[in-house]
């Protein structure tokens, strides 16, 4: 093989590997996050059943206790001698009983059933509510660490070819080790922290694969001018009436001791005896052949008034009260430190923006060409290149902390407002 057949075979590779590579990435803006997290996330597939199941119970809740059928008939006739004596001269007796469900317990039942499905929605609200946090935080923390990533990535190639290029020249004995081993401590530092940052980046990628039931790796499609949106902010008072308005714990806890009530309701009813009417057909056993009768019967509340459970539920209803005030207070303060994180770092973002641009990256490039030019020394290069990697990565953290305390701010007041 000659070496233009040779050349061309290995650009045919390096580009089915380039492709093959590609395949296994996928570039996605926070809008297409959340549109695939909402139609493939089982944790929302599976709590969407739980709202099923309820609907299911409130079907059956509406269902009236079934007819009591019962027969009775001979098995042995001593005076005839006979087995199973039940034709017109033996012996029968057939029954139907019905269950009359008094004091409005079934109709309480039923609220009951319908306010377990209000619940069943309130927690499946606060479900995505959560998820929905934590995609928006994995999905701006991926996105700083891929940026600094890259920035040390290319930074450790520089570095790589001038410490070669170093190695040669201490070898001829132009420069001294020490510029050398200098260059090396820098390069192993950056590596260092590339390294760490890579384990950060796989663990949040994998957290967000896993909302988006997605092999692939996730690319953020973030631009500055995504960051702009976030420096508005509403007035607290308007957070904490959405808030209020919104929330689906809050909603859980009011409704949880909206069904507490329900239930000390149902178990002081409870007390009330039902009664179960009757109708049998007896052959040959009553005062009179073929006997027809009808009856009543209801258990006398003599020795079971129900007074515990009743006390029980008091107690209960009692608690949810006391846990649906304390839940608006931790909601009003949930919004609180929200709206203070956000005006932090807002601040903190307008000012670093106003000193970060792009002067960094002309001077950063003028440097690298200075110091191949030797009009820096190496002292200086060093310096230059830890300052600018801990400025990029003050700037990354700042920016990754403002898009979180917005997803905060949504996440507190159960509303999409970034």
């Amino acid at each position: 093989m000659n070496y233009k057949k040779m050349k061309q075979t290995i650009l045919l590779l390096l580009l089915v590997y380039a492709q093959a590579f590609s395949w296994a990435q996928t570039a996605m803006t926070l809008d297409e996050a959340e549109k695939t997290f909402l139609e493939k996330n089982l944790f929302l597939l599976a709590a969407q059943y739980n709202i099923n199941v309820k609907e299911a119970l409130i079907i059956q809740s509406k269902a009236y206790p079934n007819p009591v059928f019962s027969a009775d008939l001979n098995v042995y006739d001593p005076d005839n001698d006979k087995f199973f004596h039940v034709n017109n001269t033996g012996q029968k007796v057939f029954q139907v009983e019905q269950l009359i469900v008094l004091g409005g317990k079934r109709k309480t039942e039923i609220n009951m059933a319908k306010q377990n499905k209000i619940l069943a929605e309130a927690e499946f609200a606060d479900l995505l509510r959560n998820l929905k946090a934590q995609l928006h935080n994995y999905y701006f923390s991926i996105n700083s660490e891929k940026i600094m990533i890259d920035n040390y990535q290319k930074q450790l190639e520089i570095l790589d070819t001038i410490i070669s290029a170093y190695k040669i020249q201490v070898d001829k004995g132009n420069f001294p080790m020490k510029d050398a081993i200098r260059l090396k401590s820098v390069y192993i530092k950056l590596n260092s922290n590339k390294s760490e940052l890579a384990a950060q980046y796989n663990d949040n990628q994998k957290q967000m694969q896993l909302l988006l039931q997605s092999k692939q790796e996730i690319l953020p499609v973030v631009n500055d001018n995504d960051f702009e949106k976030f420096i508005d902010l509403k007035s607290l008072n308007d957070l904490q009436n959405l808030a209020a308005t919104n929330r689906p714990d809050l909603k859980m806890a009011d409704e949880s001791a909206i069904l507490a009530a329900m239930n000390l309701k149902l178990q002081k009813r409870q007390a009330i005896p039902d009664i179960a009417l009757n109708a049998n057909y007896d052959q040959r056993g009553g005062a009179f052949n073929n006997q027809i009768n009808a009856g009543i019967s209801m258990p006398l509340p003599v020795f079971n008034a129900n007074r515990g459970n009743v006390r029980a539920a008091e107690f209960d209803k009692k608690a949810m009260d006391l846990y649906a005030q304390e839940k608006k207070l931790e909601v009003e303060l949930d919004v609180q430190q929200a709206w203070l994180n956000m005006q932090r770092s807002i601040n903190e973002y307008n000012k670093v923006k106003e000193l970060y641009n792009e002067d960094f990256e002309k001077v950063n490039t003028g440097m690298k060409q200075n110091f191949h030019l030797r009009n820096i020394s190496i002292l200086e290069f060093v310096d230059f290149v830890e300052s600018f990697n801990e400025s990029l990565s003050d700037f990354e953290e700042i920016k990754k902390q403002l898009a979180q305390s917005a997803a905060k701010i949504n996440y507190v007041t159960a509303t999409k407002i970034y």
